[in-house]
């Protein structure tokens, strides 16, 4: 299995698709990358290299030390990972493509280094948690002797995150459908408790720190009509800070609109990417 080690941590990543223009997926929280991506995937891995990581805590890779968690790590994973696949797979150009907490990354990626990648794709992005911090502040707060209980409820009634479920499982057999609390499991095997809490600390102060000058590097943003997590509104907020940023908003949709609208965020996608061919 593929792993990639950078200064901060060791992840597994998949890789497809094939030629030297490169795209980088950057899953969301709560998912690996085969949940987030390999519904996307066969419309992109077609005519570009695609590489798709498991972020720290994640999957198949490991969180590591929980109370050292910071999201700068993953600033330095995807800054060394996108040097690597510069130098290792020789791609002249480079996309990141970021979903949920992968666009909030993606983001942050930009406005530190806007020259790394060619341009960059945020689905269901935001670039502020603190409209977030009472209720993640209110999840910290609960007594460790009730994690357990509170997470099987919040799978019993598929309450976030685990209402994702008949989207993931939509074209199984019925009789492999697991139920909420199976699949309550199965999500808690792709981010643990530990790992859920880590992040979740990590999250209360986070925001993209946007440079004062407009970043040059193009961005495409992209909601779906239906996300009951993450207005399109957010996009009011983020294009202000970027010179050619375009916003698609993908109808019936959801938070997942990756998977839900993949078909149409896809065609987004490669217009942006051609796009950005243009005038690069």
């Amino acid at each position: 299995m593929p792993y990639f080690t950078s200064r901060s941590d060791a992840v597994y990543f998949r890789e497809a698709g094939r030629g030297n223009v490169a795209i980088l997926l950057v899953h969301g929280w709560y998912q690996n990358g085969f949940q987030a991506w390999t519904t996307l995937l066969p419309y992109l891995e077609k005519k570009y290299r695609v590489f798709v990581p498991d972020l720290p805590g994640h999957g198949l890779s490991a969180l590591g030390d929980a109370k050292n968690f910071s999201l700068e790590r993953i600033d330095t994973l995807l800054t060394d990972f996108i040097g690597h696949i510069r130098k290792v797979y020789k791609c002249k150009k480079i996309f990141i493509a970021g979903h949920s907490y992968g666009a909030f990354a993606v983001q942050r990626l930009l406005a530190q280094d806007p020259g790394i990648v060619v341009g960059a794709v945020a689905l269901a992005a935001i670039d502020d948690y603190a409209p977030y911090t009472r209720r993640l502040k209110n999840v910290l707060a609960i007594p460790r002797w009730f994690i357990s209980t509170y997470y099987r409820l919040l799978a019993l009634f598929a309450l976030f995150p685990y209402g994702d479920r008949m989207l993931l499982y939509a074209n199984t057999e019925p009789a492999l459908l697991p139920g909420r609390l199976a699949y309550g499991k199965i999500k808690n095997k792709t981010l643990s408790p530990l790992a859920s809490h880590a992040y979740m600390r990590a999250f209360l102060h986070a925001r993209v720190r946007w440079p004062e000058r407009k970043i040059r590097t193009p961005l495409l943003l992209v909601y779906g009509e239906r996300d009951a997590l993450t207005s399109s509104k957010w996009a009011q907020q983020i294009t202000p800070h970027v010179q050619q940023a375009t916003t698609v908003i993908v109808p019936n949709a959801g938070h997942n609109v990756q998977i839900s609208g993949a078909r149409e965020v896809a065609a987004a996608m490669h217009r942006f990417f051609e796009k950005c061919f243009r005038h690069h």
